[in-house]
């Protein structure tokens, strides 16, 4: 399908961008027929510009120093992206349609606290796209001076609490520009996501007013389904998942206050330092990161992940899984940066769409039991609790993991759910159409797979018994009876 031309709005503003002073020297500006090369993509493979983005990269790293950014901090890129823009706003590509690029539009969050309050109905119409300063005179001018007495209110978050402000529009107005959009609060969202280095100006083209009809990977659809992605995926590796699970759970339980690895106030996450996104085993081990940089870090992992990884693998202990053990092995001794590790990021996740595939064709030919040994369903017999534990330098610690063997029922309920979960979200993660993904294919790959399905094909009669039986359970689409009927075969599972 052809692309769409940009609108008239979008090109005067590349024209703009591209001769001002703050982008003077950006690599690989124009291309040879004098257009602007306005995108320089991670994974362009071939031609001239093929190292645009690393050079670029560079580019973003010594502007940050130069302004005063450190490029080893969270989000270096983005804060440099918005600091050095010269008006803080840019028109869609699309429609042509100007909006603030600091946060300043009503999330969810805030349109739905909006909603609650109960002098506003359903004739006051809420737009994501309007700008707050916008719905805050349109509110004040509707509904009076008891807005003001709910600003607080619906505002509020947990980093933020507004102030005690006098009740006039100026007021808030003036607090709103200097100190709120300024926080990047979770009630609002910003005119456009940051984009650097793959955009000359470090901002996608799709403005929020188009992004989720325009851009195929930030429909409302495939967004709701990353976090299936992720989830799916950690079914299959390896590691003691019960003990991770309990120690999260007791980080979000003890120590969620505490500071943030990157120096940031909490609340803080559990971050699973190697990202079950990418392999990595489950490991009762976490590092502390507040929303802003857990979120910031998504599916990747920065190059103080990686050197830690590999020190902790030099005391004994596996951290990746089988299925993507001999990819890490061969590429972490090549990571000697930020962009180094990132690349091994996106290798391990296109390794993981490789591994789900073949797992999706294993699932296709009802080859349930087998699967299943890969769940490591043994955990569930046991119980764990953590001998003193604490957090140091940001970092769950503990003495000793203690485990008691659990009755036989409540680990057959947790088997039964694991098995029911992780064959319904290995469907689901296929169920995406418009996934921008890279899988492996080779002869070699083909001959194995095959000889697999051959192989299994020709399981002892007791083993294809079981998988018709899971098959039908799977079939039958109730999670309450599915889990019920599991509780009863789990144990036949090798």
């Amino acid at each position: 399908m052809a692309r769409k031309s940009p609108h008239p709005n979008f090109v005067e503003y590349m024209h703009f961008i591209a001769n001002h002073e703050n982008y003077r020297g950006m690599p690989d500006l124009m291309k040879d027929d004098g257009e602007i090369q306005w995108e320089t993509p991670s994974n362009r493979l071939s031609g001239k510009h093929k190292d645009s983005h690393q050079r670029r990269l560079e580019w973003w790293r010594r502007k940050a120093i130069e302004v005063g950014i450190d490029p080893n901090t969270a989000e270096w890129i983005s804060r440099t992206a918005k600091l050095i823009h010269p008006t803080k706003k840019k028109p869609c590509s699309v429609c042509g349609r100007v909006m603030d690029l600091r946060y300043a539009y009503p999330s969810a969050m805030l349109i739905s606290r909006i909603r609650r309050l109960s002098y506003v109905d359903d004739s006051f119409k809420l737009d994501p796209n309007e700008h707050i300063n916008d719905l805050l005179k349109r509110l004040t001018g509707t509904y009076g001076r008891r807005v003001y007495s709910d600003l607080k209110k619906i505002l509020q978050t947990k980093r933020l609490i507004p102030p005690e402000l006098p009740h006039t529009l100026d007021a808030w107005l003036k607090w709103l520009n200097d100190v709120y959009v300024q926080s990047q609060p979770k009630t609002l969202s910003p005119g456009s996501m940051s984009n650097a280095p793959d955009r000359l100006d470090g901002f996608h083209t799709y403005n929020r007013c188009c992004r989720t009809t325009e851009d195929t990977g930030r429909t409302l659809d495939n967004l709701r389904t990353y976090a299936t992605d992720r989830r799916v995926f950690e079914f299959w590796n390896q590691g003691d998942w019960i003990a991770a699970d309990r120690l999260m759970g007791q980080v979000r339980s003890n120590f969620r206050n505490e500071s943030c690895l990157n120096g940031h106030s909490g609340p803080c996450d559990a971050d699973h330092i190697g990202p079950l996104s990418l392999g990595f085993n489950h490991r009762p081990e976490f590092q502390l990161l507040c929303s802003a940089c857990n979120s910031s870090k998504n599916n990747r992992m920065t190059l103080n992940d990686v050197q830690y990884l590999k020190a902790v693998e030099t005391s004994g202990e596996e951290i990746i899984s089988w299925h993507s053990e001999a990819l890490w092995n061969k590429c972490k001794g090549y990571v000697v940066d930020e962009e180094t590790a990132l690349r091994l990021s996106k290798l391990l996740r296109d390794n993981r769409h490789t591994v789900m595939n073949i797992l999706k064709r294993l699932y296709e030919q009802r080859h349930y039991v087998f699967l299943a040994t890969y769940l490591e369903l043994d955990y569930a017999n046991y119980d764990v609790s953590f001998l003193n534990l604490r957090v140091e330098n940001h970092k769950t610690r503990f003495d000793k993991i203690v485990r008691k063997h659990r009755g036989t029922r409540y680990a057959s309920e947790q088997a039964a759910r694991r098995c029911r979960v992780a064959f319904q979200s290995l469907v689901e993660y296929f169920q995406k159409q418009t996934r921008n993904i890279y899988i492996v294919s080779t002869d070699e790959i083909e001959a194995q797979v095959a000889l697999v399905l051959n192989e299994l094909d020709g399981s002892p009669d007791n083993v294809l018994a079981l998988d018709q039986r899971i098959g039908d359970l799977l079939e039958d689409g109730n999670d309450d009876y599915i889990d019920n009927e599991f509780r009863k075969i789990v144990s036949s599972i090798p």
